[in-house]
């Protein structure tokens, strides 16, 4: 599909590595400029570079999301760079493993900010200039604990069903042409982040067991369909779930 999303725009969020970076990969090689967002300004940096080695278009968009007035300002900072996005992915998120009984405070506050705030002022920061040009595709990822929540994962997972239901609303509701809203859902993807917990004893056999097709998933299993959903043959998906987990959820 290479050249499908050629003149087009993709901001990835959490995008310096894991799952963002995979997707922001696959669309700059659809011919898309991948605006590789991340709170980490050296990673960003390298992953954008990297892609320009390749011959790709991509540039580093550093900020916090869990500053209120982020969004605005990356808004602000791409427009005077006479750069508007047209896809926007919504990677970055807080995870945090605790069971109903030892939910924190701050870790709540935390998996709010980024994972439900944040996405409401992204989502204000860029959607009408999507529904003013007449073309959009949002995309937030999910995860396969909406499903399948494990006793671990108590708020995050709920965290990550409201965005959902925040990404599903718009999905029905909207109504512009050629916009649209859509969900993916990994399961266990081996990203540095779940590495450090698939690392702890018997871990990994305990998840594996859990799957169907009886492996860990890659971050690059993601890409694909995030393409497929920003190209004119997904253009007609629209507020779909979809899992890419090996049947984990089932």
């Amino acid at each position: 599909m290479a050249g499908v999303l050629a003149g087009r725009t993709a901001l990835v969020t959490g995008a310096a590595r894991g799952i963002g970076l995979a997707i922001a990969t696959r669309l700059a090689e659809a011919g898309a400029h991948a605006v590789i967002h991340d709170r980490d300004a050296a990673a960003a940096t390298a992953a954008a570079l990297d892609l320009r080695t390749s011959n790709l278009v991509a540039s580093p968009l550093i900020a916090d999301l869990a500053e209120v007035a982020a969004p605005a300002a990356m808004a602000a900072e791409l427009k005077a760079n006479g750069t508007e996005p047209d896809i926007l992915v919504l990677c970055a998120s807080v995870e945090t493993l605790e069971t109903w009984d030892a939910v924190s405070e701050a870790a709540m506050a935390a998996q709010t900010q980024i994972n439900l705030h944040a996405t409401v002022r992204l989502l204000q920061a860029f959607l009408p200039g999507m529904m003013a040009r007449g073309f959009g595709r949002v995309i937030a990822i999910g995860s396969v604990q909406e499903a399948r929540p494990n006793p671990t994962h108590f708020y995050y997972a709920a965290t990550k069903a409201a965005q959902t239901n925040m990404i599903v609303n718009l999905a029905r509701t909207l109504r512009a042409p050629d916009v649209t809203c859509n969900i993916i859902q990994p399961g266990a993807i081996l990203t540095d982040r779940n590495r450090t917990v698939l690392a702890q004893p018997g871990r990994e056999e305990q998840v594996l067991a859990r799957i169907p097709l009886g492996r860990l998933g890659r971050a690059e299993d993601c890409a694909g369909l995030a393409l497929l959903l920003c190209s004119p043959e997904g253009a007609y998906i629209n507020g779909a779930e979809i899992a890419v987990d090996g049947g984990m959820r089932l």
